[in-house]
């Protein structure tokens, strides 16, 4: 995926999910698409690479970016996992691959305002906002993709939703954490 086709999904996701959604949903089984590889890892480290701007010192802004980008992987598999866990009714690596798409599309809005995590006490404002958009992402992303069904979805959903919560809190915490361990 090419730096336009990236900026591309990222506006139809943050501004059209659900016709983004319903694409992948129809695209062909065969095209072979590595979601982590060429979507999840390139806007983690788009999202790095301009801190440095902000921070202005090179050595300590490579040091925090280069944790940041660790702590963010480890969020996106320990998410991808959770939620793979617990929307499973079914063990096909189709399903597999589609709560995967959904975890990494939808942590968009999560990766994209870290940004503004340097605003000081505001921060938790928009880490609060970035959440609550990226599981209305997820949530439109699981209906639509696994086709889940209004009943069963209810707690499932509940569910996967209280965890990206309480796994998206920790690592907040300990971006604030190594925030200050490098004096931003």
């Amino acid at each position: 995926m090419g730096i336009k086709e990236l900026f591309v999904a990222i506006v139809t996701l943050l501004f059209r999910n659900r016709t983004l959604w319903r694409t992948l949903k129809e695209e062909l089984p065969g095209k072979e698409f590595n979601v982590l590889r060429e979507y999840a890892v390139p806007v983690i480290a788009l999202v790095q690479l301009a801190k440095f701007p902000m921070i202005g010192v090179p050595q300590p802004a490579m040091f925090f970016a280069i944790t940041n980008f660790l702590m963010d992987i480890a969020v996106l598999y320990l998410v991808a996992g959770g939620v793979g866990y617990l929307t499973a009714r079914e063990q096909s690596e189709s399903s597999k691959a589609m709560v995967l798409k959904v975890v990494c599309y939808s942590m968009t809005p999560v990766w994209l305002v870290e940004l503004f995590y340097f605003t000081g006490i505001q921060s938790w404002l928009f880490a609060l906002l970035a959440l609550s958009y990226a599981l209305v992402i997820g949530k439109n992303g699981l209906t639509i993709l696994l086709d889940l069904e209004p009943t069963l979805s209810r707690p499932v959903l509940r569910n996967s939703a209280f965890f990206v919560v309480l796994v998206n809190i920790v690592a907040f915490l300990l971006i604030s954490a190594a925030m200050r361990l490098f004096n931003f």
